[in-house]
């Protein structure tokens, strides 16, 4: 196939993506004592999400073609990069038998920037082609008890920042996974103590802070502002993050410290069940002139619960207090 046969492939792959993407079926502690172990239940539960381009696949050729062709849309500049792009981030089993969560922009290498001009079906078009071109691989444990399995994507909402992946095991082989139990957020209360669990800079890492505010609306993508107060006696800042919408809540702000990588990890109550799950830091500089470690965000409980329903994923709920 020449590079202008590859390139007629890729638009026609694109406008059928984009055609079809309508009709398509889903699949069905504030203190460090309190933070999870690295033996205890959520460490078992919490994995670490890779996701690459698929060595097999038409990408590789596809970004390569692109690369040499300067006439590229911005449209075909960002496919190439999310096609080429290695990302990886945190997940955590919700099922026994083998079903997890993680960040949507995860596996598909970032979100829908509002910079990018594209339209709704473009942006379907890319996210169904990232997702059959690339591989995401689940890995467990470390040194000799260090595993890797295959996932397959389940359910995702690019509008919630969710996705719900099920690993594939080999043939004839059986494992039972430790899982954690999804609670309801609609109890969040601000200054509840709460921890976050995942893989900031590759490393198994929890931190503890406390919920700072309740955002209203279940998008991502919904508009924010910051409300800003300053202490009379420290001169010290905070900083709130409010939705515009009211209602529901469907994000939340929290003070434990986050990194790249901790996205799709969970966020726990004091009694290790998921209230939220990590999904984003806000970067701003605070007045001693570091970055600030407040500015976390993590999507509401029940939206993940909601989104679970939705497509028929099964999960373990918490018992109510």
């Amino acid at each position: 196939m020449n590079g202008y046969s590859r390139i007629m492939w890729l638009t026609a792959a694109v406008v059928w993506l984009a055609l079809t993407s309508a009709a398509a079926a889903p699949s069905p502690a504030s203190d460090s004592e309190a933070l999870p172990a690295r033996n205890g239940l959520a460490a078992e539960a919490v994995v670490r999400v890779e996701v690459a381009a698929d060595p097999f696949s038409f990408a590789p050729v596809l970004v390569e073609e692109l690369a040499a062709d300067q006439t590229w849309t911005p449209y075909q500049k960002e496919l190439a990069r999310r096609l080429e792009h290695t990302s990886c981030g945190t997940g955590f089993f919700i099922t026994r038998d083998g079903y997890l969560v993680t960040s949507a922009h995860v596996l598909l290498a970032g979100i829908r920037y509002r910079d990018l001009h594209f339209t709704r079906q473009q942006w379907d078009a890319m996210r169904r082609l990232v997702e059959v071109e690339k591989d995401v691989w689940v890995h467990l444990g470390e040194g000799e008890d260090s595993r890797y399995y295959l996932a397959r994507v389940a359910a995702l909402s690019e509008d919630l920042d969710l996705a719900a992946l099920r690993v594939v095991l080999p043939p004839g082989q059986r494992r039972e996974f430790a899982f954690l139990p999804i609670a309801r957020s609609d109890r969040l209360r601000i200054g509840q103590p709460i921890s976050v669990v995942g893989f900031p800079e590759d490393t198994y890492t929890a931190t503890g802070g406390e919920v700072l505010s309740l955002i209203g609306g279940g998008s991502v993508h919904g508009d924010m502002t910051y409300v800003r107060s300053r202490d009379p006696d420290t001169g010290e800042e905070t900083v709130l993050v409010r939705g515009t919408v009211p209602g529901t809540i469907g994000r939340f702000q929290h003070s434990a410290p986050t990194g790249h990588g901790n996205s799709g990890g969970p966020v726990l109550d004091a009694k290790g069940r998921v209230v939220g799950v990590a999904y984003a830091l806000l970067s701003e500089v605070g007045s001693a002139g570091e970055p600030r470690t407040d500015l976390n965000l993590a999507v509401a409980s029940n939206v993940l619960r909601g989104f679970l329903h939705q497509h028929g994923i099964p999960f373990a709920e918490a018992p109510d207090d």
